[in-house]
């Protein structure tokens, strides 16, 4: 028999079934169409028809999707099936592959939501529709590991029976300590008892984990949907801004009254929790540096090896170095003259008169060898440490002050006595630059 034939053999099948809404099996399906079990078996593994019928339970089918198309559309789509396949088409559970649509139909919400320009305020609409999205795509997803009983509560006494909430999802399929988890659960508590505080003002801080959130669901979507939650020519990002600097409690004082402190507070804390997790499955970082691989085939030069493939985020996460924001003075915490006498207390600890009389050239009052002020500046000068701000030197514009780390202490006590005329050839260098 032609394919064309069966195909339409096949339309016929599905169309009187779903009108006079009855179920069928396998064996008559493939009774009237003429197909072997192997084409079914290809055809539903493969996702093919399954935006046309539907398993209901073990060996029984529906109809679904085929009145409202011609025969033509019928075979066009099912032609197309080859290299598209249908959201859910893996989900043996209609209820599942519905939550699994609205899911992502919510996420595209909150997406769109937040990167319209038109509101000011986007923050309390996000949560929602994030929080939304996570617990259909985790329901559909413990439907189909442990039926759909599963996430039903048992019935309270006006016989009302609740589905389970966001949170005993996130039990069933995240450890405890999961960032990912995380992440959706500090959403979530935003949603359920500080939608209120979620003031533009924290867009900085909030958009990082949102940003997140985005991120993670859409590698949990493709791992379960097969498929990407996104195309790959549309952009899964939200408006992700600059580092976060807290509001003046006055100004915030004078738009939201007395509500300003509990904004402020709740600031403080997730700037503290994106600070102590540190990682980009609960937070984006803003200070980023990407790490370059060799392609091994070809010798390019590639930004990490991502494909579109649900590898991918794990991929990014390998190719970002975080580099934290820190406080000059925390770690340049000498001045010259400290500096100074810790090199000279490090070199007499640990090398004897002999050595030390070979490497430098000053000698203290007691006719010690030392390293003095012209002896520091020459090697500062000859390493080039004070054209810039870096690890060893800062300069502190404000006091015009130049302060050192406790690196640069290091580091010039192994030039010193790495190179026995190192202090020499500086101070020779620095007398011609003159």
């Amino acid at each position: 028999m032609a394919k064309t034939d069966m195909q339409l053999l096949l339309y016929q099948f599905l169309q009187k079934h779903q009108t006079e809404s009855s179920t069928f099996t396998k064996e008559e399906l493939l009774e009237q169409v003429g197909w072997k079990p192997s084409t079914f078996k290809s055809y539903y593994g493969k996702g093919q028809i399954t935006q046309f019928l539907a398993e209901i339970e073990a060996n029984t089918y529906e109809a679904i999707n085929v009145l409202d198309v011609s025969f033509i559309e019928f075979k066009k789509r099912l032609s197309q099936s080859k290299h598209y396949q249908e959201l859910g088409h893996k989900c043996k559970s209609n209820l599942a592959k519905a939550l699994l649509k609205k899911s992502k139909d919510n996420m595209m919400l909150a997406l769109e939501l937040y990167n319209r320009p038109s509101l000011e305020n986007k923050l309390d609409g996000f949560v929602m529709m994030y929080s939304t999205a996570w617990e259909q795509l985790l329901k559909a997803i413990i439907i189909e590991r442990d039926g759909e009983e599963s996430i039903f509560e048992k019935s309270n006494k006006q016989g009302v029976k609740k589905t389970i909430s966001l949170r005993q999802c996130l039990d069933k399929l995240f450890k405890e300590n999961d960032n990912v988890r995380k992440n959706i659960s500090r959403i979530a508590d935003w949603r359920d008892g500080a939608v209120h505080l979620l003031m533009p003002e924290l867009q900085g801080l909030a958009s990082r984990i949102f940003q997140s959130g985005v991120l993670n669901y859409s590698s949990k979507f493709q791992d379960f949907a097969e498929i990407p939650f996104m195309q790959s020519q549309h952009a899964g990002m939200i408006s992700l801004v600059g580092d976060f600097k807290m509001p003046p409690k006055a100004m915030l004082s004078s738009l939201y009254g007395k509500a300003a402190e509990d904004i402020l507070e709740l600031a403080q804390t997730v700037q503290d929790e994106i600070e102590q997790e540190d990682d980009i499955e609960f937070a984006i970082p803003i200070n980023v540096s990407l790490v370059y691989a060799r392609n091994e085939k070809d010798s390019q030069i590639i930004l990490a090896a991502a494909n579109g493939k649900t590898q991918d985020l794990e991929r990014l996460k390998k190719a970002l170095i975080v580099e934290k924001r820190v406080d000059p003075e925390k770690t340049h915490t000498f001045t010259q003259k400290t500096a100074i006498d810790a090199i000279n207390k490090t070199l007499h600890a640990n090398y004897d008169t002999a050595k030390l009389e070979k490497c430098l050239v000053a000698r203290d009052k007691r006719g010690k060898p030392t390293i003095n002020n012209h002896c520091f500046q020459a090697a500062l000068k000859k390493l080039n440490w004070k054209a810039t701000s870096n690890k060893h030197h800062h300069y502190q514009k404000i006091s015009n002050t130049h302060i050192y780390s406790q690196d640069a202490v290091d580091d010039l006590v192994r030039h010193i006595t790495t190179k026995d005329d190192f202090i020499k050839q500086a101070k020779a260098q620095a007398s011609k630059k003159k």
